[in-house]
């Protein structure tokens, strides 16, 4: 941990308090508003930052209860406005009182911080801003070292598959005219070689330290199990640092964990910096109408050799961006669905139950019938999957992928 003037760096956490949350947050509770008022005036008091960490202590626990009740997406937009004030409310009042504790502490404190500032970016939607900035100041304070030693002996996850496929088409940084007629609007899947070869990403994220130095602290939420349609599949939160310690660079792990679909370049804008929205986004069905960078989705895909993604489809236009490792994909186009006999129920419905690797096909005769398209994709290169292409995914090791959706 690098030396921090706690006196100044605790006044520039003041500084990023809102002047008038009342006009950012619309239909707080009255009793959430008593506590937020109580939670100023507290933090503007010279010995009042203790008393403020319970206070905004309490509003988050109050306003959790609401986000994890019913379904994510029917959760009020209010709510998770509150729940982020109350995650800044509460670092900054932390990071106050942290002065009054004893120097062995301080490093503990600040990790806490940390985490609860991830969390406000994580469930909270607003004052991002001010939570990446001191997502960034806490990181840059606590992690400062390289990590010697850091190298992975996990072996290679290559697993021969037993149905019939054909090669994919590969294209070399196709024109954008050439892109669109040939696979957007026909809708045929692609991959593209040599267009993110100037991507700063392809160099600095194959050096673990370079990760862990801009974002070892910060808490993500990793997937556990083999693949999400397995009974022992759970998600846990845990620091980037621990993550890859564990079951990225671990050769004794057996264990399978990913960092799958999560926005990491929302909560950690450092790392977008490293990577470019590529310009076949900007095609659109919607004719005559132009993407703005905002409306393409960017999820990060982070994990040792072996992580699979089941068989399923998306509903939107997807560029699978390769940085670190390789993987190797099996797509089927939309007209096979029947006989990649799809989950029952609308959470699953875009889930097959055929697993390619080991198909039953007693339980699944139609699947044997089938002819795929299969690529292996490497650093620096991009599949383009249509809306409503199934595909199969397996890392065959240490890999990092970068995914951009859009409509």
């Amino acid at each position: 941990m690098c030396e921090i003037n706690l006196t100044s760096f605790s006044m520039e956490l003041n500084s990023l308090l809102p002047k008038n949350f009342k006009n950012d947050i619309q239909n707080i509770e009255p009793d959430i508003m008593v506590l937020l008022d109580e939670c100023f005036e507290l933090l503007h008091e010279k010995s009042g930052s203790g008393e403020a960490i319970n206070v905004s202590q309490i509003i988050i626990d109050i306003t959790w209860e609401q986000l994890n009740t019913g379904h994510w997406s029917e959760v009020e937009d209010s709510e998770r406005q509150i729940y982020a004030l109350a995650s800044l409310l509460k670092v900054v009042a932390m990071v106050q009182n942290v002065k009054q504790e004893p120097q062995e502490k301080i490093r503990e404190i600040l990790e806490a911080a940390l985490k609860v500032v991830d969390m406000g970016l994580l469930l909270g939607s607003s004052y991002t801003t001010e939570l990446n900035h001191i997502a960034n100041l806490l990181n840059s304070a606590l992690y400062t070292d390289e990590v010697k030693d850091f190298e992975s002996s996990r072996p290679t996850s290559e697993v021969l598959i037993k149905v019939d496929t054909e090669p994919l088409k590969s294209l070399h940084c196709p024109s954008l005219e050439t892109f669109s007629a040939e696979h957007f609007y026909p809708r045929q899947p692609v991959k593209l070689i040599g267009c993110i070869s100037h991507w700063k990403a392809l160099k600095c994220w194959k050096d673990v330290n370079y990760l862990l130095r801009v974002a070892g602290g910060r808490t993500v939420p990793i997937e556990l199990g083999s693949k999400y349609t397995d009974s022992d599949w759970s998600q846990k939160l845990m620091t980037l640092r621990t993550f890859i310690s564990k079951y990225v660079v671990n050769a004794e792990s057996s264990e399978n964990a990913y960092l799958a679909q999560h926005q990491l370049f929302n909560q950690i804008p450092e790392l977008k910096q490293d990577i470019v929205v590529p310009d076949y986004c900007c095609c659109s069905d919607n004719q005559g109408s132009e993407l703005d960078n905002k409306d393409v989705d960017i999820n990060a895909w982070f994990g040792p050799g072996g992580t699979v993604s089941p068989l399923h489809y998306d509903p939107k236009h997807n560029l699978l961006s390769q940085v670190v490792g390789s993987k190797r994909i099996i797509l089927y186009p939309p007209k096979l669905s029947e006989s990649l006999y799809p989950h029952d129920g609308k959470f699953l419905n875009n889930t097959s139950q055929v697993d390619p690797e080991n198909p039953d096909y007693k339980m699944f005769p139609k699947y044997r019938d089938t002819m795929g398209l299969q690529c292996t994709l490497n650093p620096g290169e991009m599949l383009y999957i249509p809306p409503a292409w199934w595909h199969h995914v397996r890392a065959l090791d240490i890999s990092f992928s970068v995914s951009f959706w859009w409509e």
